[in-house]
């Protein structure tokens, strides 16, 4: 990434916490690292021109991805997606185009105070925006710099026509926008939400063995995890630690799920597995906040590795490259919980992602329960029976032979709680063994890893090894009849 320094900016950004990036041109890195999010996508229109806000990347030097509203459709240069820092009291607009955040530029002067531009390379003080729901579907943005909202300057001229600026104290027509729902990755071309499109239907497939591996990464942690130290781990680190546990299994797998992984993580693990016998998609989904007062969601952040920007936080698979269609599905989730102290707090959104191997006639679909037990998100652990159902459902669709799993978060039914009886009861477990709904310890004594599918297993392992995370990995393989 580019920078240009100014070394005044820089001493006052130090002053108010504010994280600053100067890019005169988009990064491929961050570009690239973020292209197979199957996170919800938005627009924004503006009620004032009455078209579409676009990032002008194509601009040069402190001009560089400003935002207009003067589209009249929607494009890669129109589309965002939301993120959270804070469990949605604020929002963070990451625009498509440049891969950076809409920052609110409050040292530029005259006409361009307050100019927002796509270039905040993480969440700051100048990145974060309060939404306020207006009715109608409409919101007003409020920066959170100065406490200005956005208004799209109608009345401006030339390439200053519709420019977004936080100058307004209050609302008017300039400052009143409508999200619109614009696509996700992984889904048909004008399929405007990211959980409805349908997948192909499966055709004819050979007799062949899936190899499928499931590991809870612990990547996004605090100070207090036992993971990585209590460090938050870099892309590389990660993309280390997973090849060194591919060493260590007992068969090396063709599609891996992945939970708690940070979005820019993807990337990284997709080329360190192309090291590899064979070429991969790593496909990644978001877990959400509900975000204050508008029954929008946001996806949430991890933290910070080093001062880089790891991206959202959520889940993942990795699939060989033949696939095509992948999809997030959001799981039903409590909205809020009480914690050990006694305190409310707002619950994870959680999901799940699912993506077709069409060789296979296949379906595979990662996911992370909510954490349950009283004192977490699901204390009565109904949440999770409603997550379970609707994993089932995703997973088995359109004729694919559904094979899925994950970090579900709860013990099986041998060990006197029942969230799972109905999926095992339908599908054959990896680690199953004479009808006992039951297997190998895979976190601090406890089973909550598993890989489903109907057919019975030819080999199912526990790879005792946590590496830079707290789980071990489970490895089975399945044999899927011809179709």
């Amino acid at each position: 990434m580019f920078r240009r320094v100014m070394s005044w900016v820089v001493a006052c950004a130090a002053i108010w916490g504010v994280a600053l990036a100067f890019a005169p041109a988009a990064s491929a890195a961050d570009t690239e690292a973020i292209a197979k999010s199957a996170g919800q996508k938005w627009a924004l229109k503006s009620e004032a021109t009455g078209k579409y806000v676009s990032t002008e990347i194509k601009d040069g030097d402190n001009q560089w991805a400003k935002l207009r509203a003067r589209s009249d459709a929607i494009g890669a240069w129109e589309r965002f997606t939301l993120h959270t820092d804070d469990e949605g009291r604020t929002v963070s607009l990451r625009f498509e185009a440049s891969g950076y955040f809409a920052s609110t530029e409050i040292e530029d002067g005259g006409a361009h105070d307050g100019m927002l531009r796509a270039r905040g390379a993480k969440i700051g003080g100048w990145e974060r925006f309060a939404l306020e729901s207006l009715g109608n579907g409409q919101y007003a943005l409020k920066g959170q710099s100065e406490g200005l909202y956005v208004s799209a300057e109608k009345n401006a001229t030339g390439n200053d026509y519709g420019l977004l600026r936080a100058r307004a104290g209050s609302v008017g027509s300039w400052e009143r926008f409508t999200l619109v729902k614009a696509g996700a990755a992984g889904i048909p071309e004008g399929t405007t939400d990211a959980g409805s499109a349908v997948p192909p239907l499966a055709g004819s497939a050979a007799a062949t063995t899936a190899r499928i591996m499931s590991w809870n990464v612990c990547g996004n942690i605090n100070t207090v995890s036992p993971c990585n130290g209590g460090k938050p781990i870099g892309k590389d680190a990660l993309a280390a630690g997973l090849k060194e546990r591919l060493a260590k299994a007992a068969s090396y797998p063709d599609v891996i799920f992945l939970q708690e992984i940070c979005e820019k993580h993807a990337k990284p693990v997709e080329l360190a597995l192309e090291e590899g016998p064979y070429q991969w998609d790593v496909r990644f989904a978001p877990i959400n906040y509900n975000v204050d007062g508008t029954g929008l969601k946001a996806q949430k952040e991890c933290m910070d590795a080093d001062g880089y920007d790891r991206g959202a936080y959520g889940v993942a698979i990795a699939v060989p490259d033949e696939n095509a269609w992948y999809q997030a599905y959001e799981l039903p989730s409590p909205a809020t919980y009480v914690n050990k102290d006694g305190v409310t707090r707002k619950a994870e959104q959680r999901t799940a992602v699912c993506a077709t191997v069409p060789s296979q006639a296949a379906m595979y679909c990662a996911a992370h329960f909510s954490t349950g037990g009283k004192g977490w998100d699901d204390p009565e652990r109904t949440w999770q029976k409603k997550q379970a159902a609707t994993l089932m459902e995703k997973a088995d669709q359109r004729g694919y032979r559904p094979v899925f799993g994950g970090d579900l978060n709860v013990s099986p039914p041998a060990r006197n709680l029942d969230v799972l009886t109905t999926m095992y009861d339908r599908y054959q477990e990896c680690a199953e063994k004479n009808g006992v709904y039951d297997g190998p310890n895979t976190k601090d004594g406890e089973k909550i890893d598993y890989i489903f599918s109907p057919y019975s297993f030819s080999a199912c392992s526990v790879t005792a090894y946590v590496g830079l995370s707290d789980h071990y990995s489970i490895h089975g393989s399945v044999p899927l009849p011809a179709k």
